[in-house]
């Protein structure tokens, strides 16, 4: 896709017959050529997703002369992949402009955006350390660009987690035996999740990622008790998909859900444990499970 956007040409005519007058400062300059991996603005990096369709005006400059080939920008899209610090379906990016000390007139010098969790969150200077550049932004890998916002507080935009990606702060592993593949879910260090197959898998990254999104957070890794009661696991069952039948057994100390091909051919099955494990986190889970599952 073409990243290298040459600046506009000026209309022929003018004293100097380049379309310039000698008050005009692009007589004395021009325009520098822009690179459309280099947003400015939420516009621009909507067009940096498919550049293609970017357009001149909204980008830094290009840093590299034209030679997109060897560009140090590109590189780093393909191997400095931003992550986003927060376990949420979707976060608030808020874009904070940079003035120069003495700057009396013009735009900002430069932007900070900041990470947080939604209008409300207060914390998010103390969380993310340092804020990132637009660039940054431009290499976010498994979230979807969102809305762009406004409030009294300033401009911003969302981000939208897809199940591209895990969720902040779960690590998933996997144990691959001859008649059996096990991946578990652990945050914090503490397994709150294990999926069982027998023989091999049966579903692609999606379905680990989807299900750890659905995992709780560091106040729920933990070995107590579930606590949803065996009364919910009829509310909790995910709807039949195809030939493909789920059970929830709801014991004292963890959730299973169990996915079912055909009479008997167990597909899969989910053991869920620890105090995080809500009656929408069930459900979450099991719907990835319906989601993804290959049958």
């Amino acid at each position: 896709m073409p990243i290298y956007l040459p600046a506009p040409k000026a209309p022929a005519g003018g004293p100097d017959g380049k379309g310039w007058n000698r008050l005009s400062l692009n007589s004395h300059g021009g325009f520098p050529a822009q690179c459309a991996l280099r947003p400015r603005r939420w516009g621009a990096l909507l067009e940096s997703h498919d550049t293609r369709r970017a357009r001149w005006g909204g980008f830094g400059p290009c840093v590299n002369r034209g030679n997109c080939d060897d560009c140090p920008v590109r590189a780093a899209l393909r191997e400095q992949c931003t992550l986003v610090p927060v376990n949420a379906p979707r976060v608030l990016v808020r874009c904070e402009p940079v003035f120069a000390s003495k700057a009396l007139f013009g735009g900002p010098d430069g932007w900070r955006l900041w990470v947080t969790t939604g209008p409300d969150d207060q914390g998010y200077r103390e969380r993310q350390k340092r804020p990132w550049s637009w660039e940054d932004a431009t290499r976010v890998h498994g979230w979807d660009l969102g809305r762009p916002y406004l409030d009294e507080h300033g401009e911003g935009f969302w981000l939208e987690r897809t199940t591209r990606i895990p969720a902040w702060g779960c690590a998933i592993t996997t144990r691959t035996r001859p008649s059996s593949v096990r991946h578990a879910f652990r945050v914090s260090g503490t397994r709150v999740a294990l999926l069982h197959h027998h023989g091999g898998c049966a579903h692609g990254e999606e379905l680990l990622n989807a299900i750890s999104h659905a995992c709780p957070g560091p106040d729920g890794a933990d070995e107590n008790r579930v606590p949803v009661h065996w009364r919910q696991a009829a509310e909790m069952t995910p709807p039949a998909a195809g030939d493909l039948r789920f059970g929830v057994d709801v014991r004292t100390m963890s959730v299973k859900i169990v996915a079912v091909d055909g009479p008997r051919r167990e597909l899969a099955r989910l053991t869920l444990t620890g105090s995080g494990w809500t009656a929408d986190r069930v459900r979450a889970a099991g719907e990835a499970l319906r989601t993804y599952l290959d049958h």
